[in-house]
């Protein structure tokens, strides 16, 4: 079984939008802070764009981040790291270790069909779909079953406790893959990362071709390979300067 258990999750809602291009930007590698930076300001601009965002990205440096919602001083001390060396991120979720994994970050603009699609049945569908690209690579894989009962709270450690639709591997032991979602005005944040260290030389950026064409399938949508703006450094500066910052890494303020 490879993740084919939730195939009724698109099937199951009827949406009617015009098409529109999924804009497929290009990779990067940077600081957390860039990072993170980079998703929030494609959220907030992404009514501009006119459609769909998808990237994956990388970290100039190992990178631990932790989620909207926990407490600093708790994850300092899970994690065995000064504040300073942290990245609280937009979304929520857990404790995640950044390096080898796969990430990225998936936008959709209010209106568009993926935004229309209840949350929790994006992050199945998601998840099924990197889940078929991981079984192109020979890796088995299975979707998280939902629990009868919702288990409260937020998570710590994002890959030590997984919940219901997240990606694991073949046994359904351990966790592969998890996402976090930021609901605006503007549209969805998606950030996501797969965990696959336990399989070095695996071709990331086949496993991407591979999910987007899926995905966007899925919506009816087509890919559009994209350039990032020449002025993006200067859009995005006053975010970065957010997320390097002691008050939103240990208080979620902005300034």
């Amino acid at each position: 079984m490879t993740g084919t258990a939730n195939m009724w999750i698109i099937q199951a809602v009827t949406i009617h939008v015009s098409s529109m291009s999924l804009f497929h930007l290009s990779f990067r590698r940077e600081t957390g802070a860039e990072n993170m930076a980079t998703d929030m300001q494609l959220l907030e601009k992404c009514q501009d764009w006119g459609g769909p965002i998808f990237r994956r990205y990388g970290w100039a440096k190992p990178q631990i981040t932790f989620g909207y919602g926990q407490n600093a001083g708790w994850v300092e001390k899970e994690t065995g790291q000064r504040l300073g060396n942290l990245i609280r991120r937009p979304t929520g979720g857990g404790i995640v270790r950044h390096g080898a994994d796969l990430t990225y970050c998936m936008i959709l603009p209010k209106g568009s069909k993926g935004e229309q699609i209840p949350s929790m049945e994006f992050y199945g569908l998601i998840h099924q779909r990197w889940g078929e690209a991981l079984s192109e690579q020979g890796i088995p894989n299975v979707l998280m079953p939902c629990p009868a009962k919702a288990k409260g709270g937020i998570p710590g450690d994002c890959f030590k406790e997984p919940v219901g639709r997240d990606l694991m591997d073949g046994a359904g032991g351990k966790k592969l893959g998890g996402a976090a979602m930021k609901r605006t005005r503007a549209g969805v944040l998606i950030q996501g990362t797969l965990n696959l260290g336990e399989w070095p030389g695996l071709d990331y950026g086949q496993m991407e071709k591979e999910f987007l064409e899926r995905i966007t399938r899925d919506l009816g949508e087509s890919i559009t390979p994209t350039e990032w703006p020449n002025d993006w450094n200067v859009q995005r500066v006053q975010l970065v300067k957010m997320f390097n910052s002691l008050s939103w890494t240990r208080d979620r303020k902005s300034s």
